[in-house]
């Protein structure tokens, strides 16, 4: 199975969209759903998600150059 640009460009979409919406809920409703800048906040304190950040920072950039 090969995959062609318009697949890259829904799922980069979907993310989108996905981050958008949560954006929007967190902004409405701030008790139930956290801020995407608390969640990486959080996400870059902790030692072993810290590196899971940063691998994942890394190959999505490293893919979006590849393109």
């Amino acid at each position: 199975m090969t995959t062609t640009a318009a697949d890259t460009y829904l799922v980069w979409g979907l993310l989108a969209a996905a981050g958008v919406a949560v954006a929007a809920l967190s902004g409405r409703r701030p008790d139930a759903v956290a801020r995407p800048a608390r969640v990486v906040e959080r996400l870059a304190t902790g030692p072993f998600l810290r590196v899971a950040l940063l691998l994942g920072l890394m190959w999505t950039g490293w893919h979006l150059f590849a393109r």
